[in-house]
């Protein structure tokens, strides 16, 4: 484009062209439509701007904390504001289906914490409220590693399943009330990061009621990490939290997604372990590549579960028995099996046990004779 005016000027200073000669009525015409072609390449460079979208910055050690707090109040500052406009407005009209804060909550913007980034360290605790994503541009762009050496960790201190004592890396928030804004927890998702366990870190924890909670893309490297990877359970509650909590309705996700996922664990015998602690309805496992990892998904809730393509690396028996490796269990809580599972790829067979019923052997997350969740 700049030689094309260039060679416009050159012409016009050599006099060879007049306004009455054809040559003058085509430059004319192709400087009309540069200047249209520009209007658009600047639209739509304004139209990939996101208003929504805050870039995770580090200090100079690497860190991140205070960046991701400082988004989450940046964050709920305008989720706030849209949150009130949509109560006021549908709540006229139409009574919250699910309870306060619903309609506010559904209207609110998805705020995007975007890592650019290789690498973000964490001294503390990252939680992610309702209607926040952490993303990357890229597959696996940005790790994010977890030290949990920091004054604001949240701990695994609750016996569901198992209490791990392990700090959590990522803490998925349940509904939470921040200011007059009632925030529930819809439309959280991680997507495209690399998370590092340090020092026995649980790298993601579920609170309470997720809805519709989206894991794409991930990848999680537990060496040092805790026996379970991705643990739902009821919300923890440290002194320090800086939001109140909403305990309410059931420990149930709903239409949760966990999508294209490599997990590396622990390298352990130990037990109980799980790559993930789940309960809840309508649930989708899909492409899970487990690696290091004694048992796969332990699921105590089967109705909708769904489990699509799994494969599990024997290591060559190296950290654990190839016998006690178990690609999945599954708890029946009606009277008939309501999961669907395809596609998977492992040493041995899954168990999908009635609720309660016994361990037949030793296996995975129980010993023979254990109470299957």
């Amino acid at each position: 484009m700049r030689f094309l005016f260039s060679f416009i000027f050159f012409l016009n200073v050599l006099g060879l062209h007049s306004a009455e000669d054809p040559l003058s009525a085509t430059i004319k015409s192709l400087e009309e439509r540069i200047r249209v072609l520009e209007g658009r390449l600047n639209a739509d460079a304004a139209s990939l701007r996101q208003k929504f979208h805050f870039v995770l910055e580090k200090d100079k050690d690497g860190y991140a904390d205070r960046s991701w707090e400082e988004i989450i109040a940046k964050g709920q500052r305008i989720q706030s504001e849209y949150w009130k406009r949509s109560e006021a407005f549908w709540g006229k009209d139409y009574q919250s289906p699910s309870g306060e804060g619903w309609l506010g909550s559904e209207v609110a913007p998805i705020i995007s914490i975007v890592c650019i980034e290789p690498e973000y360290f964490f001294h503390n605790t990252a939680r992610l409220p309702g209607k926040f994503r952490v993303t990357t541009p890229a597959r696996w762009g940005s790790m994010l590693r977890f030290y949990s050496d920091g004054a604001r960790v949240v701990v695994d201190d609750v016996v569901y399943g198992m209490a791990t004592h392990a700090p959590v890396g990522i803490y998925v928030e349940p509904g939470t009330t921040v200011g007059d804004m009632v925030m529930r927890s819809f439309d959280q998702s991680i997507e495209n990061v690399v998370i590092t366990s340090m020092n026995g870190t649980l790298p993601i924890y579920l609170a309470m009621d997720q809805d519709r909670f989206w894991l794409d893309r991930v990848k999680i490297l537990q060496h040092q990490g805790a026996l379970i990877g991705i643990k739902h359970g009821p919300p923890l509650r440290p002194d320090w939290y800086p939001v109140p909590q909403r305990i309410e309705g059931n420990v149930w996700l709903r239409d949760a997604r966990f999508n294209d996922l490599q997990m590396e664990g622990p390298h352990t015998d130990d037990r109980p372990q799980a790559a993930m602690l789940l309960s809840g309805a309508n649930i989708i496992i899909s492409n899970l590549n487990l690696y290091g990892w004694m048992q796969g998904p332990y699921c105590h809730s089967d109705r909708g579960l769904l489990i699509n393509g799994l494969t599990m690396h024997d290591s060559d028996g190296k950290y654990c028995a190839i016998e006690e490796m178990i690609p999945y269990t599954i708890s029946q809580k009606g009277p008939k099996q309501t999961a669907k599972i395809t596609g998977v790829s492992a040493p041995n067979e899954g168990w999908y046990l009635p609720k309660r019923s016994m361990a037949p052997r030793t296996q995975g997350w129980h010993k023979e004779g254990g109470t299957t969740l």
